[in-house]
């Protein structure tokens, strides 16, 4: 029974969680290898019916016997794409999909593939990446492929609306779940520590000091990359009331003159004073700081809501828990802030197909399967879905993880995580001043004075 429902839900397919866009990226310098994941004719089952990938050919172009999807696979993304492709051999039985392991998060590597004519057939691509290769011709418009596999409908009404193009038309696509910013941390370690999330700023650095007279680092920041950080900077601003956060800066809504980023950064600076995130946190990746907080190590982690599914993949995730409140909000301001998050506004980017690769035209459906086939297996696993048909987790989720499903419709606003922001001299303005503030290397009023030059360059002023 379960078989003939995916086969008929996999007509054409639907949009990739955004996990995977900026979600833990990959670490810088990791090299590429592409995973040969055999032919989808294996083990392919029809149950009488006719697979969607089966129809007549003739609007989409030669048909290839294998493509290759450029994607993060690595840590729980392992799990979910080898699951996509499992459920798409219903629909492409005879298609071998090679599935090459995204090294990037910035979109470098692709920059140069497309200037050499090489870009994958099917790619992750990041929002200022998406404008640069539409103007240079390397994407193919999905429109005609999304209105004919009815595509948009199977999900909640206006979840693509933000991956239009100023043109009018779509060239990458996936689906958008508000994954906010969020401050995880061990529940045994709070446990035995007899601590309690903190509401508020004050409550947050009687945490800190608790975690750090245990022998215990705070809060494990995998520095390695630069976002975590400045997303926490992001957080402590929408704390001091101001819910645009990094957001504003760009479209000069905000100035980072404005009294909430200097509160911001004075909070931050107090806190690395304190040791916050512990000595060496320059040098730390991603799965070095979930195996901190995991092993007790380090009492808290700042990653998007996609860690939930890294803790599970990792079977933790009944250990983890997060702060419902801002813990940056001053006393007294619980509530002004409470549903007011950091991270989780959907950006341009998705997935894209290359306009000068051989099979553009039949890579266009198996991009939308491909999507949609995620989806389904990041709903399995655990993931938030925006899949009209609801599709049940095979397993229970962890509280935790139960509890921000339960309020995400509580959310009253987001801000953008840095790699959704447009201007890329703004964001490495930000990434670098906010490392040297977490470092302690700069005061919180040079922060702002040399963010305050700098940002009025990026953005010509």
């Amino acid at each position: 029974m379960k078989r003939k429902l995916t086969a008929k839900v996999l007509a054409v397919g639907l949009a990739l969680s955004t996990i995977l866009t900026g979600c833990g990226g990959a670490a810088k310098g990791e090299e590429s290898k592409p995973v040969q994941t055999g032919t989808a004719s294996e083990e392919a089952q029809s149950e009488g019916e006719k697979p969607a990938g089966t129809e007549a050919q003739a609007d989409i172009g030669e048909v290839p016997t294998e493509l290759t999807i450029y994607t993060y696979y690595a840590d729980s993304a392992i799990a979910q794409v080898d699951r996509a492709l499992e459920i798409m051999k219903e629909t492409y039985p005879d298609l071998k999909i090679n599935i090459e392991h995204r090294t990037d998060s910035d979109g470098s590597v692709l920059k140069t593939r497309a200037a050499v004519g090489e870009l994958p057939d099917i790619f992750e691509c990041t929002g200022q990446l998406t404008d640069i290769l539409i103007k240079s011709g390397d994407l193919a418009e999905l429109d005609s492929a999304i209105e004919d596999a009815g595509f948009f409908d199977k999900y909640l009404d206006g979840n693509f609306d933000v991956k239009k193009s100023p043109d009018g038309h779509f060239y990458a696509i996936s689906s958008t779940v508000p994954e906010c910013c969020e401050v995880f941390y061990n529940k045994e370690v709070f446990e035995r520590l007899g601590l309690a999330e903190p509401k508020n700023y004050e409550e947050f650095k009687a945490v800190v000091e608790a975690l750090n007279a245990d022998g215990i680092i705070p809060l494990a920041l995998f520095a390695q990359q630069k976002w975590p950080g400045l997303q926490m900077f992001d957080m402590a601003v929408v704390a001091e009331g101001q819910p645009l956060g990094l957001t504003g800066l760009e479209d000069g809504s905000t100035k980072i003159a404005d009294p909430e980023y200097l509160e911001a950064a004075k909070k931050l600076s107090e806190l690395t004073s304190m040791g916050l995130i512990g000595k060496g946190a320059l040098n730390t990746n991603a799965s070095q700081a979930f195996e901190l907080v995991e092993t007790g190590q380090a009492g808290m982690l700042i990653n998007g809501s996609w860690f939930f599914n890294d803790a599970a993949v990792g079977g933790y995730g009944d250990r983890i828990g997060y702060f419902e409140y801002n813990p940056f909000t001053d006393e007294g301001k619980e509530e002004e802030t409470h549903w007011t998050e950091s991270g989780g506004t959907g950006s341009m980017g998705g997935y894209a197909v290359s306009a000068k690769g051989k099979y553009a035209e039949y890579s266009k459906k198996v991009l939308l399967s491909f999507l949609e086939a995620r989806d389904i297996a990041n709903a399995e696993l655990g993931s938030l879905s925006v899949l009209k048909e609801k599709v049940e987790p095979l397993e229970a989720r962890a509280e935790s993880y139960q509890h921000y499903a339960d309020n995400l419709d509580k959310i009253q606003s987001t801000t953008k995580f840095e790699w959704s922001l447009n201007n890329q001299e703004l964001i490495v303005a930000l990434e670098d001043t906010c490392e040297l503030l977490l470092t302690g290397l700069i005061t919180p009023e040079d922060f702002i004075a040399d963010l305050d030059e700098q940002i009025a360059e990026a953005l010509g002023q």
